[in-house]
Protein backbone atom coordinates (compact mmCIF):
# COMPACT_ATOMS: atom_id res chain seq x y z
CA UNK A 1 0.00 0.00 0.00
CA UNK A 2 1.69 3.32 -1.24
CA UNK A 3 0.15 7.16 -0.44
CA UNK A 4 -3.09 6.39 -2.93
CA UNK A 5 -3.61 3.20 -0.38
CA UNK A 6 -3.26 5.17 2.64
CA UNK A 7 -5.10 8.52 1.00
CA UNK A 8 -8.27 6.22 0.56
CA UNK A 9 -8.31 5.12 4.49
CA UNK A 10 -8.62 8.47 5.32
CA UNK A 11 -11.54 8.89 3.04
CA UNK A 12 -12.63 5.86 4.16
CA UNK A 13 -16.25 6.35 6.74
CA UNK A 14 -15.83 3.29 8.41
CA UNK A 15 -12.22 4.19 9.46
CA UNK A 16 -13.02 8.26 10.28
CA UNK A 17 -15.48 10.32 11.74
CA UNK A 18 -14.60 13.16 9.51
CA UNK A 19 -12.40 13.32 5.56
CA UNK A 20 -9.00 14.32 6.96
CA UNK A 21 -7.50 15.32 3.67
CA UNK A 22 -8.68 19.25 3.60
CA UNK A 23 -6.62 22.29 3.50
CA UNK A 24 -5.93 22.63 7.24
CA UNK A 25 -6.90 26.26 7.50
CA UNK A 26 -4.75 28.14 10.21
CA UNK A 27 -5.52 31.24 12.55
CA UNK A 28 -4.25 34.61 10.64
CA UNK A 29 -0.99 35.47 12.61
CA UNK A 30 -1.42 39.13 14.68
CA UNK A 31 1.63 41.51 13.90
CA UNK A 32 3.73 39.75 17.26
CA UNK A 33 3.43 36.36 16.25
CA UNK A 34 5.07 37.47 12.66
CA UNK A 35 7.98 39.09 14.53
CA UNK A 36 8.44 36.76 16.69
CA UNK A 37 8.88 33.64 14.22
CA UNK A 38 10.75 35.61 11.45
CA UNK A 39 12.95 37.64 13.91
CA UNK A 40 12.75 36.94 17.28
CA UNK A 41 14.45 39.86 19.42
CA UNK A 42 17.68 39.70 21.83
CA UNK A 43 15.54 39.99 24.87
CA UNK A 44 12.87 37.40 23.40
CA UNK A 45 15.93 34.90 22.84
CA UNK A 46 17.31 35.44 25.96
CA UNK A 47 14.53 35.30 28.59
CA UNK A 48 13.95 31.47 26.99
CA UNK A 49 17.28 29.84 26.79
CA UNK A 50 17.22 31.79 30.93
CA UNK A 51 14.04 29.60 31.27
CA UNK A 52 15.23 26.70 29.86
CA UNK A 53 18.51 26.37 31.46
CA UNK A 54 16.68 27.11 34.57
CA UNK A 55 14.27 24.20 33.69
CA UNK A 56 17.76 22.09 33.33
CA UNK A 57 19.30 22.77 36.36
CA UNK A 58 15.76 22.16 38.63
CA UNK A 59 15.70 18.83 36.64
CA UNK A 60 19.18 18.02 37.39
CA UNK A 61 18.53 18.90 40.83
CA UNK A 62 15.00 16.70 41.25
CA UNK A 63 17.28 13.58 39.71
CA UNK A 64 19.52 13.38 42.66
CA UNK A 65 16.71 13.40 44.82
CA UNK A 66 15.46 10.31 42.61
CA UNK A 67 18.43 8.31 42.69
CA UNK A 68 17.86 8.93 46.46
CA UNK A 69 13.98 7.96 46.75
CA UNK A 70 14.84 4.86 44.20
CA UNK A 71 17.31 3.25 46.52
CA UNK A 72 15.23 3.66 49.74
CA UNK A 73 12.22 3.04 47.99
CA UNK A 74 13.15 0.52 44.69
CA UNK A 75 9.67 -0.79 44.37
CA UNK A 76 7.32 2.13 44.59
CA UNK A 77 5.09 2.72 41.49
CA UNK A 78 2.71 5.50 40.65
CA UNK A 79 -0.34 5.19 38.27
CA UNK A 80 -0.30 6.86 34.91
CA UNK A 81 -3.84 7.42 34.21
CA UNK A 82 -5.11 7.07 30.87
CA UNK A 83 -6.86 10.37 30.05
CA UNK A 84 -6.41 13.86 31.85
CA UNK A 85 -8.10 16.80 30.78
CA UNK A 86 -6.88 20.38 30.39
CA UNK A 87 -6.50 22.40 33.68
CA UNK A 88 -7.67 25.02 31.20
CA UNK A 89 -9.13 25.30 28.24
CA UNK A 90 -8.03 27.69 25.00
CA UNK A 91 -10.42 29.55 23.13
CA UNK A 92 -7.83 30.62 20.63
CA UNK A 93 -8.09 28.40 17.21
CA UNK A 94 -4.38 26.20 16.15
CA UNK A 95 -4.18 24.04 13.43
CA UNK A 96 -2.67 21.56 15.92
CA UNK A 97 -4.68 19.71 18.25
CA UNK A 98 -4.17 20.94 21.81
CA UNK A 99 -3.85 16.84 22.71
CA UNK A 100 -0.58 15.38 24.24
CA UNK A 101 0.26 11.66 23.45
CA UNK A 102 2.44 9.06 25.12
CA UNK A 103 2.77 5.47 25.05
CA UNK A 104 5.24 3.23 27.30
CA UNK A 105 5.14 -0.36 28.19
CA UNK A 106 3.51 -0.16 31.29
CA UNK A 107 1.48 2.64 33.05
CA UNK A 108 2.98 1.42 36.58
CA UNK A 109 6.03 3.78 36.48
CA UNK A 110 8.66 5.35 39.28
CA UNK A 111 8.46 8.66 40.67
CA UNK A 112 10.83 10.48 38.20
CA UNK A 113 8.33 9.34 35.47
CA UNK A 114 5.31 10.29 36.98
CA UNK A 115 7.11 14.01 37.86
CA UNK A 116 7.87 13.89 34.27
CA UNK A 117 4.47 13.46 33.30
CA UNK A 118 3.22 16.14 35.92
CA UNK A 119 5.85 18.75 34.33
CA UNK A 120 4.48 18.43 31.05
CA UNK A 121 0.71 18.77 32.29
CA UNK A 122 1.75 21.68 33.79
CA UNK A 123 4.04 23.32 30.75
CA UNK A 124 1.02 22.40 28.35
CA UNK A 125 -1.97 23.13 30.53
CA UNK A 126 -4.35 23.72 27.62
CA UNK A 127 -3.80 20.21 26.71
CA UNK A 128 -5.98 16.53 27.13
CA UNK A 129 -3.09 13.85 28.05
CA UNK A 130 -3.58 11.05 26.58
CA UNK A 131 -1.27 7.70 27.62
CA UNK A 132 -2.14 4.65 25.61
CA UNK A 133 -0.63 0.99 26.60
CA UNK A 134 0.48 -1.28 24.21
CA UNK A 135 -3.17 -2.85 24.00
CA UNK A 136 -4.84 0.53 23.28
CA UNK A 137 -2.30 1.52 20.45
CA UNK A 138 -2.55 -2.27 18.92
CA UNK A 139 -6.80 -1.41 19.14
CA UNK A 140 -6.24 1.95 17.48
CA UNK A 141 -4.23 0.74 15.05
CA UNK A 142 -6.86 -2.59 14.10
CA UNK A 143 -9.71 -0.10 14.00
CA UNK A 144 -8.50 3.03 11.72
CA UNK A 145 -5.69 1.32 9.77
CA UNK A 146 -6.98 -2.23 8.98
CA UNK A 147 -5.42 -4.30 6.44
CA UNK A 148 -1.74 -3.92 5.09
CA UNK A 149 -1.18 -1.29 7.81
CA UNK A 150 -2.66 -3.45 10.28
CA UNK A 151 -0.85 -6.48 9.27
CA UNK A 152 2.53 -4.62 9.06
CA UNK A 153 2.07 -3.40 12.34
CA UNK A 154 1.29 -6.79 13.48
CA UNK A 155 4.68 -7.95 12.44
CA UNK A 156 6.53 -5.87 14.89
CA UNK A 157 8.22 -7.32 17.91
CA UNK A 158 9.69 -4.65 19.70
CA UNK A 159 7.99 -1.91 21.30
CA UNK A 160 10.06 0.73 20.74
CA UNK A 161 9.08 -0.40 16.81
CA UNK A 162 5.70 -0.41 17.41
CA UNK A 163 5.58 3.02 19.26
CA UNK A 164 7.24 4.81 16.84
CA UNK A 165 4.78 3.82 13.54
CA UNK A 166 1.36 3.90 16.05
CA UNK A 167 2.77 7.95 16.80
CA UNK A 168 2.47 8.70 13.17
CA UNK A 169 -0.35 7.14 12.46
CA UNK A 170 -2.24 8.56 15.43
CA UNK A 171 -1.11 11.96 14.46
CA UNK A 172 -2.13 11.15 10.75
CA UNK A 173 -5.73 10.73 12.08
CA UNK A 174 -6.39 12.76 15.31
CA UNK A 175 -3.10 15.62 15.12
CA UNK A 176 -1.58 16.71 18.56
CA UNK A 177 1.48 15.80 20.17
CA UNK A 178 3.69 13.36 20.24
CA UNK A 179 6.57 12.98 23.07
CA UNK A 180 7.98 9.72 24.49
CA UNK A 181 7.76 8.96 28.10
CA UNK A 182 10.71 10.76 28.96
CA UNK A 183 10.55 13.59 27.18
CA UNK A 184 10.20 16.86 28.88
CA UNK A 185 8.28 20.00 27.46
CA UNK A 186 10.97 23.18 27.20
CA UNK A 187 8.47 25.48 26.36
CA UNK A 188 4.87 25.81 26.56
CA UNK A 189 2.80 24.19 23.22
CA UNK A 190 0.89 26.93 23.28
CA UNK A 191 3.35 29.16 22.17
CA UNK A 192 4.82 26.97 20.05
CA UNK A 193 1.61 27.03 17.61
CA UNK A 194 0.42 30.13 17.77
CA UNK A 195 2.11 31.26 14.50
CA UNK A 196 -0.43 28.51 12.58
CA UNK A 197 2.03 26.04 12.08
CA UNK A 198 0.85 22.80 11.08
CA UNK A 199 3.55 20.75 11.96
CA UNK A 200 7.11 20.92 14.21
CA UNK A 201 9.66 18.52 14.22
CA UNK A 202 12.81 18.84 16.48
CA UNK A 203 16.48 18.44 15.25
CA UNK A 204 19.31 17.56 17.43
CA UNK A 205 22.67 19.13 17.98
CA UNK A 206 24.18 16.59 15.49
CA UNK A 207 22.13 17.86 12.95
CA UNK A 208 19.30 15.48 12.34
CA UNK A 209 15.81 15.34 12.61
CA UNK A 210 14.40 13.15 15.82
CA UNK A 211 11.36 11.58 16.49
CA UNK A 212 10.80 11.62 20.51
CA UNK A 213 8.79 15.11 19.94
CA UNK A 214 6.04 15.31 16.95
CA UNK A 215 3.67 17.53 16.21
CA UNK A 216 1.22 17.51 13.25
CA UNK A 217 -2.41 18.72 12.11
CA UNK A 218 -4.74 15.63 11.46
CA UNK A 219 -4.23 14.97 7.88
CA UNK A 220 -1.12 16.38 7.48
CA UNK A 221 0.53 15.07 3.83
CA UNK A 222 4.50 14.76 5.91
CA UNK A 223 2.58 12.07 8.13
CA UNK A 224 1.14 10.29 5.40
CA UNK A 225 4.84 10.68 4.00
CA UNK A 226 6.54 9.00 7.06
CA UNK A 227 3.65 6.29 7.90
CA UNK A 228 4.24 5.30 3.75
CA UNK A 229 7.74 4.64 4.40
CA UNK A 230 7.53 3.18 7.46
CA UNK A 231 5.36 1.04 6.08
CA UNK A 232 7.11 0.21 2.99
CA UNK A 233 10.77 -0.54 5.50
CA UNK A 234 8.45 -3.20 7.14
CA UNK A 235 7.39 -4.35 4.04
CA UNK A 236 10.92 -5.21 2.45
CA UNK A 237 12.44 -6.32 5.72
CA UNK A 238 15.70 -4.71 4.84
CA UNK A 239 16.88 -2.78 7.94
CA UNK A 240 18.38 -4.47 10.52
CA UNK A 241 17.65 -1.46 12.97
CA UNK A 242 14.81 -0.47 14.47
CA UNK A 243 16.41 3.28 14.36
CA UNK A 244 16.66 2.89 10.86
CA UNK A 245 13.32 0.48 10.13
CA UNK A 246 10.55 2.91 11.81
CA UNK A 247 12.43 5.35 13.93
CA UNK A 248 14.50 8.87 14.05
CA UNK A 249 16.32 7.85 10.10
CA UNK A 250 12.84 7.17 8.81
CA UNK A 251 11.57 11.20 9.79
CA UNK A 252 15.07 12.63 8.85
CA UNK A 253 14.99 11.10 5.51
CA UNK A 254 11.50 12.28 4.53
CA UNK A 255 11.51 16.11 6.63
CA UNK A 256 15.18 16.79 6.58
CA UNK A 257 16.46 19.77 4.40
CA UNK A 258 12.59 20.63 3.59
CA UNK A 259 12.18 24.45 3.75
CA UNK A 260 8.48 23.63 4.08
CA UNK A 261 8.74 21.54 7.47
CA UNK A 262 8.70 23.66 10.28
CA UNK A 263 11.94 22.31 12.70
CA UNK A 264 13.16 23.93 16.00
CA UNK A 265 16.01 22.76 17.78
CA UNK A 266 15.41 20.10 20.45
CA UNK A 267 16.96 21.97 23.52
CA UNK A 268 14.88 24.31 22.84
CA UNK A 269 11.38 22.63 22.50
CA UNK A 270 11.54 19.09 24.20
CA UNK A 271 14.68 17.62 26.40
CA UNK A 272 14.96 13.35 26.92
CA UNK A 273 15.90 13.10 30.45
CA UNK A 274 15.39 15.45 31.88
CA UNK A 275 13.98 14.12 35.03
CA UNK A 276 14.71 10.33 33.75
CA UNK A 277 17.48 8.01 33.12
CA UNK A 278 16.62 4.20 31.49
CA UNK A 279 17.27 3.18 34.95
CA UNK A 280 13.84 4.75 36.15
CA UNK A 281 12.12 4.46 32.82
CA UNK A 282 13.07 0.11 32.91
CA UNK A 283 13.39 -0.18 36.53
CA UNK A 284 12.60 -4.28 36.58
CA UNK A 285 13.20 -5.30 33.17
CA UNK A 286 16.18 -2.81 31.54
CA UNK A 287 16.82 -5.46 29.35
CA UNK A 288 13.27 -4.38 27.49
CA UNK A 289 15.34 -1.18 26.54
CA UNK A 290 14.85 -1.37 22.78
CA UNK A 291 18.84 -1.51 22.44
CA UNK A 292 19.14 -4.42 24.40
CA UNK A 293 16.00 -5.88 22.80
CA UNK A 294 16.85 -6.32 19.14
CA UNK A 295 19.85 -8.23 20.25
CA UNK A 296 17.85 -10.72 21.42
CA UNK A 297 15.34 -10.70 18.75
CA UNK A 298 14.76 -9.72 15.10
CA UNK A 299 12.38 -6.97 14.72
CA UNK A 300 9.48 -8.27 12.14
CA UNK A 301 8.00 -11.81 13.22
Amino acid sequence: MGLAGLRGLLRCPPCYARDLVVPIRAPALKSWQTMTRSRPSLPYRFLRMLAIRLMQFFGNLLKLLFYVHFKLMPHARFKMPPVSPPLWRSSRPQAVARTLWQTNYTDTVTLPVYVNYLWNRLMAPTHEHRYCNDDVCAEFIRTHFPGAIHEAYSRLQIGAARADFWRVLVLLKEGGVYMDIDAALCWSPESLFADGRTELLIRNDDGRITNYFMASAAGNPLMLEIADRILRNIQENKLESVYDMTGPTVVDAVAGGRDDVAVERSKLVCRQGQFTSKRFQYPDKLRGYWVKEQQEKSILK
